[in-house]
């Protein structure tokens, strides 16, 4: 049992929250920090010289999270594991158990925080990069009529600045890290161990957490998914003509326009590339209806959880 509790704890964040002596004007300071300090800064307020670097920063905490996160929805995949094989009893898995809820809750809602702040310097970003992009035309239009064409003006050209352009790479590659299969199967996962806590102010404040994040991933999904279904339709033409060509191979092998070894030759390539192309639209189907599966099952939760 010792072992089996050092291995989980071993990899757990290592951060230690000292406790506060108890004075009342003190710790309502202190609650209200905490409580600023969990959500990030508004981005509207964060002047375009600090944009950049602050939300670089933003996005190795949205990263590391994102890591912790996936790590700690193993832990309790293994966890439920050992609990159903009896490998632990059910007091020291439900000690486990609430461990790991309580941080999969300040994750999620630091994620939220971040996403949103995150999504916000995105836009900024482009704005600013827009910005860049005009002054640069200007500078060209007021040097066009002075120089012969093709002649660079003199002096300092400015180069449209890439910073934006990585920046906004960046946030990008951050979101494409959590995609919706795996974020949904987190909030999942959480809204699941809050159902079974008694209603409060802070598992109700949770909950709506996790219903404005779902709210936001189906509208994304939504198109996504319109996408998918686009993508399965364009496939099943590409196999039906692959079919067609089948049966006109076979039927001009029959009237003998083709030598046995060029009709196996054609026959097997199209065989293979149409089990290839089936293999891909059951792919995305199931893919579909996972996810549609995992959003509804979070949206149930919640509406038995409420």
């Amino acid at each position: 049992m010792v072992g089996f509790l050092k291995r989980f704890w071993r990899s757990k964040n290592n951060k230690v929250v000292e406790a506060v002596p108890r004075q009342i004007p003190l710790d309502i300071f202190q609650e209200q920090m905490r409580e600023t300090s969990k959500r990030p800064r508004t981005v509207q307020r964060v002047p375009v010289e600090d944009l950049r670097r602050e939300a670089e920063e933003k996005l190795r905490i949205f990263q590391s999270n994102v890591k912790e996160m996936k790590d700690l929805s193993l832990k309790m995949e293994e966890l439920a594991k050992l609990y159903r094989s009896g490998e632990i009893p059910k007091n020291i898995y439900n000690i486990i158990r609430a461990e790991m809820s309580s941080r999969l809750s300040e994750l999620l809602e630091e994620q939220f925080h971040l996403r949103e702040y995150l999504e916000l310097a995105k836009a900024k970003a482009k704005l600013e990069w827009a910005k860049e992009k005009i002054g640069l035309k200007e500078f060209l239009d007021r040097h066009e009529k002075t120089y012969t064409v093709g002649a660079p003006p003199p002096g300092e050209m400015p180069q449209p600045s890439l910073k934006w352009e990585r920046l906004i790479n960046s946030i990008d590659k951050a979101f494409a890290s959590l995609p919706i299969e795996d974020e949904v199967s987190f909030i999942n996962q959480y809204l699941n161990m809050i159902k079974e806590k008694e209603l409060s102010e802070d598992v109700e404040k949770s909950r709506e957490f996790c219903q404005r994040r779902l709210e936001e991933i189906s509208k994304k999904w939504s198109s996504m998914r319109r996408d998918k279904i686009e993508e399965v339709m364009n496939l099943e033409l590409k196999a039906s003509e692959i079919k067609d060509e089948i049966k006109e191979t076979e039927a001009r092998y029959a009237v003998g326009e083709f030598e046995e070894s060029a009709y196996e030759s054609r026959l097997g390539a199209l065989q293979g590339e149409l089990r290839s192309i089936e293999r891909k639209i059951e792919e995305i189907r199931r893919y579909i209806d996972d996810i549609d599966m995992k959003i509804f099952r979070c949206f149930e939760t919640l509406r038995e959880s409420s």
